[in-house]
């Protein structure tokens, strides 16, 4: 076993209040993908008889949809009471929705008779954490001079989310956190790079484009003090690369990668209209049209 999805399968009716249900039904969504992510970030490397994931679909009537099944993929579900969910704390829909999805799981599990110790850890570890998940990636690495060490931290739950950089002094004592990302499933992704030291005060991590990482790729560098500067190398040579520029501020401009600067993400984008970039005119045609509307609606 090596995946697990979380997912809600309820459409908002149309005799109900359409955005109130439609907002409750998202934020069920949120609480499954961020849940079925710590699921699988906690579950061991467990025989399943070749069954590599399991899918949960949190419905509202268990009688209404059946889910196709295959040799190595297996799909369960379980009714989610929109009413309640919407009367609890945050922390407690957490425990609401993954009950819910333990619930279907183990139905699975004893059913197909695998070993029930691992699931029942897993959720427990889940418990055990009042459902936020909160994690150091990889290990601390120490700066050339031993004084300073650096490790990846990450959020990724209903509370918080982001990824940062902790500097501890060498004795593990924390000096500075700071937030590079602005999201901690990106841990997942497969996006980032373990961090390298650049010098006694800063590190650099690589981000991936593709399938791995390589010398022009863009890369963080953040600094004890808690500076931090996002490099692309394809904006930052000699010769221009306007696709890069354009890319660049689109980074900035939706903040889902990198931290957000609207206002830098459309200086760049600018840029690379007035190199002739014709997506970057494209981009700024629809999008300024659509702000100019928006501005004179609201007048």
């Amino acid at each position: 076993m090596k995946y697990f999805r979380f997912v809600c399968e309820i459409k908002a009716k149309s005799s109900e209040d359409v955005n109130k249900s439609r907002d409750c039904i998202n934020e069920v969504g949120i609480y499954c993908a961020y849940l079925s992510r710590m699921y699988e970030y906690y579950f061991p490397a467990t025989q399943t008889d070749n069954v590599v994931s399991i899918t949960v679909c949190l419905i509202d009537n268990l009688q209404k949809t059946k889910y196709p099944t295959s040799c190595d993929m297996k799909v369960v579900s379980n009714v989610v009471n929109i009413d309640k969910f919407n009367q609890l704390t945050p922390k407690d829909k957490s425990f609401y929705i993954i009950d819910l999805c333990q619930q279907a799981i183990m139905s699975l599990v004893y059913e197909m008779q695998w070993n029930t110790e691992v699931f029942e850890r897993t959720y427990d570890k889940i418990i055990s954490m009042g459902g936020l998940f909160r994690e150091y990636w990889r290990k601390a690495k120490s700066s050339p001079n031993k004084q300073l060490k650096a490790q990846i931290y990450f959020e990724d739950d209903y509370e918080k989310d982001g990824i940062y950089i902790d500097f501890t002094d060498k004795r593990g004592k924390l000096i500075k956190r700071v937030q590079f990302a602005p999201k901690g499933y990106q841990i997942y992704c497969k996006g980032i790079s373990e961090l390298q030291w650049q010098d006694n005060s800063h590190v650099i991590i690589k981000r991936a484009f593709g399938h791995g990482f390589t010398k022009t790729s863009d890369y963080w560098m953040i600094g004890v003090d808690g500076s931090i500067e996002y490099h692309s190398p394809r904006v930052e040579n000699t010769e221009i690369n306007t696709h890069g520029l354009f890319d660049l501020g689109i980074l900035y401009w939706e903040g889902k990668t990198i931290m957000q600067n609207p206002n830098k993400g459309l200086e760049l984008i600018k840029k690379a209209a007035d190199l002739n970039n014709k997506h970057a005119q494209k981009w700024l045609e629809r999008n300024m049209k659509q702000r100019t509307d928006s501005e004179q609606k609201n007048d």
